[in-house]
């Protein structure tokens, strides 16, 4: 049902929200994502755990990546990625400075939920819900208060500067 947000003449942007986690419980800070071919191990990996996990999560990520071959292909998707990833770089950028924690970057993923999106459309990681210190921070309504006006400061900012027009 989200993807299908993402490919409605209803909307201009779609932003699919996330608590990351990592197996050693060490990593914080915030990631952004637009739809693209994982190129980094660390990520397609996330990006399999995102999409089910196990066979599940492998079989969907092979489906978004034989999706993201054919749109590399399509000039009007090519430009739909280039806005989504600015959309992911703005939208991290202010979440980390309005949150105060890491930006870790920026990186394409083959996300089953971005796959079809006919409007720039990203994944947010807004911190680490296993870190022992972001995870608490993340249960505390005033720090969702901060990620809320961080995200919104970054639409904000991608509409203002022209990047997008629908």
């Amino acid at each position: 049902r989200r993807a299908s947000m993402a490919d409605s003449s209803q909307v201009n942007l779609f932003i699919s929200i996330h608590v990351n986690a990592t197996p050693t419980r060490t990593a914080q800070g915030v990631e952004a994502f637009y739809f693209g071919q994982a190129q980094d191990s660390r990520i397609l990996a996330q990006v399999i755990r995102e999409n089910g996990g196990g066979e599940l999560g492998r079989r969907l990520t092979q489906e978004a990546r034989t999706v993201a071959e054919r749109i590399l292909s399509d000039i009007v998707a090519q430009a739909n990625q280039r806005y989504s990833q600015r959309l992911a770089e703005t939208l991290g950028r202010h979440l980390s400075q309005a949150t105060g924690s890491p930006y870790r970057g920026t990186f394409p993923g083959d996300f089953f939920v971005l796959r079809y999106a006919k409007v720039p459309a990203v994944l947010v990681e807004i911190g680490f819900g296993d870190h022992p210190v972001e995870g608490r921070r993340l249960a505390d309504p005033a720090y969702r208060e901060k990620v809320a006006q961080g995200l919104l400061a970054g639409i904000l900012t991608f509409l203002a500067n022209g990047a997008y027009a629908k």
